[in-house]
């Protein structure tokens, strides 16, 4: 006989409902939801990314993902104006990196600079973000600038004073430091997979924030803002 074990994921109508949950909680806990495009002008301050040819800075590389043979995947290229956030925001799976990048495509390469750091915890029910809120209160975590709602998960962003340029030397330093943030995040009681954290890279792109998460175009992701 088959021995027993305990479920350890959510089915799809538990997480829609989880959403819900997680939503609601964030607005009784005071957290304001804000816009996609306050949240980006907030994490790319005017003036940080490129308004004129050749200017020196920087622009932001944002991703539509199309599964194969469901349409071209695109990159666009986002300027000090934000005008062309409206391409990601709403889509069906728009990914935009924390990062600056010269040129028109989202490499390593191009890499300018980095404007914040952000762990991604996954498989985060109603319970576990109140463990995480209360952890952010009292100081055993801490606390991000914004916490975004992905659909099952949370993405912890955490604003960087200055940008900090990615030059060659720093990558090691910054993905280690990315990665212990991480494994301090991500535990048995922030996630109810504790064992699968994500450990991805300091150049990783994430969900826009009013684009669809994983669970439809019903559940879009949603910024709270948690702290200055």
């Amino acid at each position: 006989m088959a021995k027993y074990t305990k479920r350890r994921d959510k089915r799809a109508y538990e997480w829609k409902s989880a959403y819900r949950e997680k939503e609601a909680l964030m607005l009784e806990r005071g957290y304001p939801e804000v816009s996609p495009h306050d949240f980006y002008r907030e994490l790319f301050p005017a003036g940080s990314l490129q308004q004129e040819p050749e200017d020196g800075k920087g622009n932001i590389i944002a991703t539509q993902i199309r599964p194969s043979g469901k349409g071209r995947t695109r990159q666009w290229v986002i300027d000090d104006s934000l005008k062309m956030l409206d391409k990601v925001v709403g889509d069906r799976f728009g990914l935009i990196p924390p990062i600056s990048f010269y040129g028109k495509s989202h490499t390593k390469e191009n890499a300018h600079e980095l404007f914040a750091v952000v762990v991604d915890v996954d498989y985060v029910g109603k319970q576990q973000l109140k463990n995480l809120l209360k952890q952010f209160g009292n100081g055993v975590q801490l606390r991000p600038t914004y916490l975004v709602s992905s659909g099952k998960g949370v993405h912890l962003y955490y604003f960087l004073q200055e940008p900090v340029q990615l030059y060659r030397n720093r990558e090691e330093v910054l993905a280690e430091l990315k990665e212990a943030f991480i494994r301090r995040l991500w535990n048995d009681t922030s996630s109810i997979r504790p064992d699968s954290p994500d450990i991805t890279g300091i150049y990783q792109g994430f969900r826009c924030v009013g684009s669809q998460s994983k669970l439809g175009a019903d559940f879009p992701v949603k910024a709270y803002k948690l702290s200055e």
